[in-house]
C-alpha cells in the first residue's frame, strides 16, 4: 500500500503538496534527487504548478543532479525536454512498459 512509503517521505521532508498536485521525490547519499512521482492534476497543466514543484527541488540542499523516469507515451516528456531535463534513454519494465529515462544536472 502506497499510504505507508508516503508518511515515510513526508517524515524526511520528500513530499511536496500544492494546489492542484504533489510530488514525491527521495534524495540519495550520492547526491541524486530522485522523482518517485510527480502529478498535476487534469486542468492544472499549463498553471504553471510542476515547474514550480521542480524549482523546489532544485533548492535542496545536497542535490547535485534531479533524475525521473516517465512513460514514454505520455505527453509529459515533453515537459521533461523543455525544463532541460537531459534524455538518457529508455529502460522497460517487468510488465513490458517502456520508461525514458531524464536527469538533470544542477
Amino acid at each position: 500500500m502506497i499510504f505507508e512509503p508516503l508518511m515515510e517521505s513526508a517524515g524526511r521532508g520528500e513530499l511536496i503538496l500544492a494546489d492542484g498536485g504533489f510530488c514525491h521525490w527521495h534524495l540519495r547519499r550520492d547526491g541524486q534527487l530522485t522523482i518517485r512521482e510527480i502529478i498535476v492534476l487534469p486542468g492544472q497543466q499549463r498553471g504553471g504548478i510542476g515547474t514550480a514543484m521542480l524549482e523546489r527541488l532544485k533548492d535542496t540542499p545536497g542535490a547535485m543532479c534531479i533524475f525521473a523516469k516517465c512513460p514514454a507515451d505520455l505527453p509529459a516528456n515533453g515537459w521533461y525536454a523543455a525544463r532541460g531535463f537531459a534524455d538518457e534513454g529508455t529502460e522497460t519494465t517487468r510488465s513490458g512498459r517502456e520508461l525514458r529515462l531524464w536527469r538533470m544536472s544542477l
